[in-house]
């Protein structure tokens, strides 16, 4: 039986089976309750290593009662290992004790001779500067009278020096656990999406990136570019048949010319491709693909490996199926059949054809209907050589699912952000996904609208898209919006929440300068969100107001204090008090402090914790205040 407990780590995923994530050059805490019986001192510390790396260790600070922490910053990306060693604090019982009994004039002769030897022990371990350290306190020690030997004993830099040196009584060791430690790009970007084909070739891409970067977005996201299938082609609005001149679903993956490894040919070639990614890195954005693990009816694939199929019970390839749905145009993969290596190989070469090329960041299609087993696989073959690559999940699924994928390896993943209209619907969403367990590994992808989903709030126009951008920009690290959102494109199909005359199945024209346009709010978005790093990796707590018709949400952390204030009432102006949560930042309840609105440019002097706010629809739906003189 271990002497010491060491309980309630955290973070600890699913008892230590999955592991927790964090990003490079960035402060990484764990915390736990560590004790014993009696009255013995403990001294814990926080081990951790790059995988199969040599150990450090940091020795955790005492917060409160049995309750530890420490930190460390891991500076490389890839897979760590941390854990805690406990053992008994000999030293720092004895300095206890010693201070108890002189305060009881008790004689202390023996117990300092007892600490001296400890020191001395150290002093035959130790190398380098902390040999100097206990040198010099131990010459100095032997000659002072009790009072001068007590104050030497009792200081912090020669009790630290000693604790690493003295023996490990009654150590005890946690199990390792595991980090995967992702780029700055895994937990923190603005993507914008589009599809290829409405821009034209890839060489009208390459210039159309000035646009995207003119709204300060830095992932370019693009949906499928490979050759489309022509077999079963859906036509316009998904209709069951296409016309001749129909492009197809570019999520029907494959035909004669190529699959997975192939680009469309309307759209250009490889050497134009890989100029695409040097011209986009040139101007600070990076290149994200999607990736859809299925294919078309003509896809290469069928012909060579029709065994890695679903089959009908006549033989024949069973097509994509999803209630009320049905997909003619697109095969699954079958990723469970009894000789699934050679499929699941191939599609990590996939991955790596694309990974070869430069590409960094990979949008998956549809994962939660492929194993979990697979991906967990998959995602870890491919980060042991590139650790640096980051997927992003595309699971409008059940939340368990959803989660499970993250723990398995997915980087970052949609959410139900599209759907959280009010505000109590929105405040339980999110304070949920910044709670305990989800927040070390789950990691919110917050789209304001998909190719798919529109969504019903975005049919109030204008005001509502600002709403929804203020709020996906600031809620979460990670946001993005699909071309034509900044247009405030709404047109839908009657009874859904589908686009009318879906880009998914034709070509899209686009005025990109067109009036109606909150191209320039998105931009102040983007520029807050790049300038302000408690958007990147803050704290999260919504605020009270008197005004149940206003959202108010700080954003904080060291280096920033952000309210965030909406009013989600596109026609009707809101005003009240907001509670700001100076606690939090640290602040005295009666500050008087300069407040700056980031959105819309402002000074004002706020004091205390109630200020009041008005916000007007068209002229300021919204507030992102920034305290200046915390």
């Amino acid at each position: 039986m271990d002497p010491i407990a060491i309980e309630n780590v955290k973070p600890e995923i699913d008892c230590g089976r999955f592991p927790a994530k964090t990003i490079n050059n960035t402060e990484f805490k764990v915390s736990a309750e560590i004790f014993r019986s009696g009255h013995d001192l403990i001294y814990p510390v926080l081990m951790y290593r790059k995988y199969k790396g040599k150990w450090k260790s940091i020795a955790m600070k005492k917060i409160m009662n049995d309750f530890y922490e420490a930190t460390f910053i891991p500076r490389d990306v890839g897979i760590y290992e941390y854990t805690i060693s406990a053992w008994k604090d000999m030293y720092g019982t004895l300095i206890k004790n010693i201070k108890a009994w002189l305060s009881a004039n008790e004689d202390v002769t023996a117990d300092i001779n007892d600490a001296i030897n400890v020191i001395e022990d150290a002093y035959k371990k130790s190398k380098g500067k902390d040999k100097k350290i206990l040198k010099n306190a131990l010459e100095e020690v032997y000659i002072s009278d009790l009072n001068k030997k007590i104050d030497i004993l009792n200081d912090d830099d020669l009790a630290i020096t000693v604790k690493k040196y003295q023996e490990k009584i009654d150590k005890t060791d946690y199990k390792k656990l595991k980090l995967i430690v992702d780029p700055d790009y895994g937990a923190y970007g603005s993507w914008y999406e589009l599809f290829p084909r409405s821009i034209g070739k890839i060489d009208d891409l390459i210039r159309h990136l000035d646009y995207v970067k003119s709204m300060n977005f830095n992932v370019l996201y693009l949906t499928p570019i490979h050759p489309i299938g022509l077999k079963n082609r859906r036509g316009k609005n998904g209709s069951r048949y296409a016309n001749e001149n129909d492009p197809g679903s570019p999520w029907a993956i494959g035909n004669s010319l190529g699959g997975h490894y192939s680009i469309n040919p309307d759209l250009g070639g490889m050497d134009d491709f890989k100029r695409l990614l040097k011209e986009a890195y040139n101007k600070n954005i990076m290149i994200a693909m999607d990736i859809a693990l299925q294919c078309s009816p003509d896809h290469p694939y069928v012909k060579e490996h029709p065994e890695w199929f679903y089959h009908r019970p006549d033989g024949s390839i069973r097509y994509a199926e999803n209630p009320p749905k049905k997909y003619y145009d697109i095969y699954p993969l079958n990723f469970e059949i009894k000789n699934k290596k050679p499929l699941w190989n191939e599609m990590k070469r996939i991955f790596m054809y694309w990974i070869s090329l430069g590409v960094r960041i990979f949008r998956v299609d549809n994962p939660h209907t492929k194993p979990f087993d697979f991906w967990e696989w998959l995602i870890t073959e491919i980060k042991k050589d590139h650790p640096d690559v980051v997927f992003l999940a595309e699971a409008f699924t059940r939340e368990n699912v959803m989660f499970e994928l993250s723990k398995r390896g997915f980087t970052m993943s949609y959410t139900y952000f599209t759907w959280k209209i009010t505000k109590n619907e929105i405040t339980q969403y999110f304070n949920m996904l910044y709670s305990e367990p989800y927040k070390f590994f789950f990691r919110p992808m917050l789209f304001t609208n998909t190719p798919d989903i529109l969504g019903m709030d975005l049919s109030k126009g204008r005001n509502e898209f600002i709403i929804r951008a203020v709020l996906a920009a600031t809620l979460s690290s990670l946001w993005g919006i699909y071309s034509g959102f900044e247009l405030c494109e709404n047109e839908r199909l009657d009874g859904t929440e589908e686009y009318l005359n879906s880009e998914k199945y034709e070509i899209k024209r686009r005025n990109f300068n067109s009036d109606n346009n909150i191209r320039d709010t998105i931009k102040r978005l983007n520029l807050i969100r790049e300038n302000m790093s408690a958007l990147k990796s803050g704290k999260i707590k919504f605020c009270n107001t008197d005004n149940d018709k206003i959202i108010a949400y700080a954003r904080y952390n060291d280096e920033n204090k952000i309210i965030v204030i909406l009013n989600p009432d596109t026609e009707n102006v809101q005003s009240g008090f907001v509670d700001v949560p100076l606690n939090e930042f640290s602040m005295d309840s009666n500050a008087i402090y300069d407040v700056y609105d980031e959105l819309n440019m402002n000074n004002y002097k706020w004091s205390g914790n109630y200020n009041y706010v008005r916000l007007i629809p068209g002229k300021r739906q919204a507030h992102i205040m920034v305290i200046k003189n915390a």
